[in-house]
């Protein structure tokens, strides 16, 4: 019934969606419109995703459909997924409480809409899980290598929690080994090409703005930390939610992942493995009668409250600033459509237009604000001078306003800045809204090179 709930409210919140930039960026990937154009960069990500969505659009599908249904889809299909694995694996009283607790963080749940790759290789991952458990090895390894074909990190923090799964389970650590060893195999072509791309790698770890938007859920932790020793007195299968939460610390370079998104997954986990403990506590011969009230206090109190301590970064200021929410919830945030969106139909499609009346399909673009660069972009079918991921800079320097036909500056950039880009470039302004003023170069500006593929998309497929 609460999945079904999820299923509604995300439908609702179709209007709005996409609300990340992300999923632009993976449409500039599939289409192979390279960002820092013309110079580009090198492609590390894995391709799974971007061929999922090529095949889409050569089917014709939307673009703004695409990121809509994706973003809708993604979270309910992991809930799913996660459900399902524990109602089979373990018992349906477990899985209740998994819905339970995944409905406590609101920052986990938009990271799966956000992270579409990142939401794919935890289901994939989470089949891994599941076959491990099962006994059926090679199944195993080959949705493993699946995740390794979707998202970088994911890929390795569940192989790690498998080999930490084989460690602490006598006669298991052998297979374990074996699973991560043919998983890793299969996935040697986008291992290779990542290893290689390794010297072009320009930020990491806390040098990524990310670093500083971590939503903190205190309560959630103490929950998980009694779920250890629950998890300690209960049967071997159990091992695996502490294997997962070892295997979090992959993470801790990048605080959001470990905090707010992927590292929230063992959190979650054992604090249902306690829930289910207490439950069980309650049935008892010897039960307290006070400790149904204490587990449906806990329940709605997960559910309505579920506090928050917040690190935020605001762009241009130096300081973190810390702040708290009391009420958090995945399942308020839901129910009252919290959340930004990045999606503004009239201005987008407005400038989109004039980007395609005033251009020629190998021309390149850039805007003042670097997602929408990307987000426009992605709509017109232009390379541009935008990117997204600062963690791969571009193959040379380069001046994106010298080299774009069209550049887009946002109505509040401040007046000297743009008359200084009108009178050292020569732009003509072509139009505008309420949000941007769209300028054309008439000479002196560069093309974008698109080389035909080594592989076609079918193959691939």
């Amino acid at each position: 019934m609460i999945i079904v709930i999820y299923s509604i409210l995300q439908m609702m919140r179709w209007r709005i969606f996409p609300q990340f930039m992300d999923i632009y960026y993976h449409f500039l990937t599939a289409w192979d419109f390279w960002q820092y154009a013309p110079v580009g960069r090198i492609h590390m990500y894995p391709p799974l995703f971007h061929i999922l969505l090529a095949a889409l659009m050569k089917m014709g599908a939307s673009i703004v459909f695409l990121a809509k249904l994706f973003e809708a889809v993604s979270p309910v299909l992991f809930l799913v997924v996660l459900w399902g694995f524990v109602k089979k694996n373990y018992n349906k009283k477990l899985a209740f409480f998994v819905i339970i607790t995944f409905s406590s963080s609101f920052s986990f749940y938009l990271s799966l809409i956000n992270h579409v790759p990142a939401t794919i290789g935890l289901i994939f991952g989470v089949f891994a899980l599941d076959r491990m458990l099962r006994g059926k090895f090679f199944l195993s390894a080959i949705f493993l290598a699946f995740c390794f074909y979707t998202h970088i990190g994911v890929s390795w923090f569940f192989i790690l929690t498998i080999i930490v799964y084989g460690i602490m389970s006598r006669g298991l650590f052998k297979t374990c080994l074996k699973i991560a060893l043919i998983a890793v195999t299969l996935a040697t072509p986008v291992l290779v090409k990542q290893a290689l791309s390794l010297p072009f790698i320009k930020a990491v770890g806390f040098n990524l703005s990310e670093t500083y938007i971590c939503q903190i859920k205190i309560f959630d932790y103490i929950l998980a930390i009694l779920g250890i020793f629950a998890a300690r007195s209960m049967d071997r299968r159990y091992s695996l939610f502490i294997a997962l939460a070892i295997s979090s610390l992959i993470f801790v370079l990048y605080p959001y992942r470990l905090f707010s998104a992927e590292g929230y997954i063992p959190v979650m986990l054992l604090s249902a493995v306690f829930l289910y403990y207490l439950y069980g506590r309650c049935l008892g011969p010897s039960s307290k009668p006070y400790l149904r009230q204490v587990l449906i206090a806990v329940i709605i109190f997960i559910l309505l409250v579920s506090p928050t301590i917040v690190m935020d970064k605001p762009q241009g200021q130096d300081k973190v600033q810390y702040s708290f929410k009391l009420f958090d919830s995945a399942f308020l945030g839901m129910l009252f459509a919290r959340g930004d969106s990045i999606w503004f139909p009239e201005q987008y499609e407005q400038v989109v237009g004039l980007i395609k009346n005033n251009s020629e399909p190998d021309d390149i673009i850039y805007c003042s604000i670097n997602i929408t660069g990307i987000t426009l972009a992605s709509l017109s079918g232009r390379a541009t001078a935008n990117a997204l991921l600062p963690e791969i800079g571009p193959s040379a320097k380069f001046n994106p306003y010298e080299v774009s036909r069209i550049i887009i500056f946002a109505k509040d950039d401040p007046a000297s800045y743009i008359d200084q880009a009108i009178k050292e470039y020569g732009l003509e302004e072509i139009g505008g809204n309420k949000m941007f003023i769209v300028y054309k170069r008439q000479k002196g500006y560069s093309k974008a090179i698109f080389r035909k593929a080594s592989v076609c998309l079918w193959p691939a497929l």
